[in-house]
């Protein structure tokens, strides 16, 4: 059952913008995301309440094959460059509600934190100039040098260090990610304890065999996390591969209204909508290759109608160790 309650917590990320490679945002929660926050933990928590898996639908394994897939597919950021096109949401009360201008990037990953470079190339379907572009590479590459000299100084200054001072170090390390996981622990419990989940039926989706999976909300859930929160607001479907035992898509229909900008600038209506589509995008890898999410509400302050159609694509997957960096000196 474990391996359910696993499938449960990317369905929920999907909806709720946790997943790594960038989903939409989580409205009413902060655009920024600590490196923290974004630990998966090493064991997840314990299987929901109201999960419900029929034994003649799935055979025994099927979910916890789902969960390694899942799994894996959440180390593999930083293996895959690609292209990725994304539309800005505006959230200035004073008229600038909904979404705007829809950008590509090509992203350049690194396991480093900062190294990651996104370099804009077009807004609006406008190529970025070249002389745009050229400042874009100088000025990643100067930040990613001065990155690695101070890398290279902190390495120096750990090999000058005594064992006390080394294992000092490694103890303060250890209890920062010890932390780190407790506190991603609560919040994936949070959110998974809000819902819950159901295998429904096998049907064929896009012409491969697949397991059907519903999530709603908890009627007795009472979430203590602003994402918990945001959780229970989604019900909705996914499809699973069959085959190749991966969540392959995830549409979901918000069921109650969605604060945007803290609950200051606006609300989104009840009936949004959120999908979350998966591919095989090299052998046997599956990542994510779309996330929208459509919606009306109001401002708040003005009671201006607002409209949101976001959305955000990821192509063009190539091995980030077959691609150079652009302007590399």
């Amino acid at each position: 059952m474990a391996g359910m309650q696993w499938v449960g917590v990317a369905l929920i990320a999907a909806m709720v913008g946790l997943w790594p490679l960038g989903g939409f945002l989580p409205l009413g929660a902060s655009t920024a995301q600590s490196a923290e926050e974004a630990v998966v933990p090493a064991e997840m928590p314990a299987h929901p309440a109201g999960v419900a898996e029929p034994d003649a639908l799935v055979e025994e394994g099927f979910f916890d094959e789902v969960r390694e897939r899942l799994a894996e597919a959440f180390r593999l950021d930083d293996f895959y460059a690609y292209s990725a096109r994304r539309t800005d949401i505006k959230t200035n009360p004073f008229g600038r509600l909904g979404t705007g201008d829809v950008k590509l990037y090509d992203v350049y990953p690194s396991p480093t934190r900062g190294l990651t470079y996104r370099r804009l190339v077009a807004t609006n379907n406008e190529p970025t100039s070249d002389e745009e572009l050229t400042r874009q590479d100088r000025e990643y590459h100067e930040r990613a040098a001065d990155i690695r000299r101070r890398l290279a100084e902190d390495a120096a200054e750990a090999l000058l260090a005594t064992p006390e001072e080394r294992a000092d170090a490694d103890t303060r390390q250890a209890g920062q990610l010890e932390r780190s996981r407790v506190r991603a622990r609560a919040q994936i419990d949070d959110m998974v304890n809000a819902m819950q989940f159901s295998v429904e039926r096998r049907e064929i989706f896009e012409d491969r065999p697949s397991i059907v999976v519903t999530f709603r909300p908890r009627p007795d859930a009472d979430p203590q996390t602003r994402r918990g929160d945001l959780a229970r607001k989604f019900a909705g479907t996914a499809w699973i591969d069959e085959a190749a035992r991966e969540v392959r898509y995830v549409e979901a229909t918000s069921v109650d209204s969605i604060s945007f900008g803290l609950g200051l600038a606006a609300r989104i209506s009840d009936g949004a909508v959120a999908t979350m589509r998966r591919a095989e995008v090299d052998d046997s890898v599956w990542l994510p290759t779309s996330v929208t999410l459509t919606g009306s509400g109001r401002a708040v302050l003005f009671l201006r109608g607002l409209s949101i159609n976001y959305s955000r694509e990821w192509f063009d997957y190539r091995p980030a160790d077959q691609v150079p960096l652009p302007g590399a000196p």
